[in-house]
Formats: C-alpha cells, sequence, structure tokens
C-alpha cells in the first residue's frame, strides 16, 4: 500500500484502458454514436482486431474486448457546455434513457452542481456512462 505525497518530475499521462463488452461493435458504436465521435476502428498489434479501438481528442485510447461476463463499470466523459446541449437534445429527440443520478432516480433530467451540468445512460454492456461539463471553465476560454 502506498503512503503519503509522492510528487516526481516525470510527466505521466494515461494512453489507453480497456473496457468489457458483452458486445463490442455494438458497445463502441453506442458509445461513438453518443458522444459525436469518429466510428470506432478495429486494433492492429499482437492480436489484430479484438479490440474496437475510440480515440480521444486528449490522446486517450479507449479499448472495447469482448466477454462475456464482466462487472460494470462507470466512465466519464467531459465535454463543452454546447457539446452537452447538443447532446442532451440527441437523447431527448431520440427518447432515448438518461438520468440525473447515478441510482437511476430521476429520469429525463440532467443534474446542475457547483456549475457543472451532467447527465447518466447505460451502455449494451451494462456500463455507467457519465456526461459532464464544467460550464464555469467553459464560459473564460
Amino acid at each position: 500500500m502506498m503512503t503519503g505525497s509522492k510528487r516526481s518530475s516525470f510527466n505521466v499521462a494515461l494512453n489507453h484502458l480497456v473496457i468489457l463488452a458483452k458486445d463490442k461493435r455494438k458497445t463502441a458504436d453506442f458509445i461513438t454514436e453518443l458522444l459525436d465521435l469518429d466510428d470506432a476502428t478495429a486494433a492492429d498489434g499482437p492480436v489484430p482486431g479484438f479490440f474496437c479501438c475510440i480515440r480521444f481528442d486528449n490522446d486517450v485510447t479507449v479499448l472495447i474486448a469482448e466477454s462475456k461476463e464482466h462487472p460494470a463499470g462507470h466512465y466519464a466523459f467531459k465535454v463543452t457546455g454546447e457539446h452537452f446541449e447538443t447532446l442532451l437534445n440527441k437523447l431527448k429527440r431520440e427518447t432515448r434513457d438518461f438520468w440525473a443520478d447515478p441510482r437511476m432516480e430521476k429520469p429525463f433530467e440532467c443534474y446542475e452542481e457547483d456549475g457543472k451540468k451532467g447527465l447518466y445512460v447505460v451502455c449494451p454492456s451494462g456500463h455507467g456512462l457519465e456526461i459532464l461539463t464544467d460550464l464555469q471553465v467553459d464560459n473564460e476560454r
């Protein structure tokens, strides 16, 4: 177990993470369509096609791998205020389920807290996806 505070002069950045899904293509398509991203691509490398890859603007790649049994995860995606409103309107127009809370007790609402706005959806593999923005930061740009 690590204790204490430790700072180094090294620059560490998240490169990729793996999300397990019942159907990797369906889950990847859901995420890319939901967030208005480019289509997921098949991974190359040691096991070509094993992953569906979603690339994000901050140089992080999400790799979707197929696994019939997996625990549900939570993944949060930060977007601009303008993009959030576009996504919210799309969810309403398409009558897709979304909630203001992770317990799914406030359907078809979004939350607003300390200048942040967000909502939750569930992907086909059962993962909770949170879309959030920091409106105060967006207004300063």
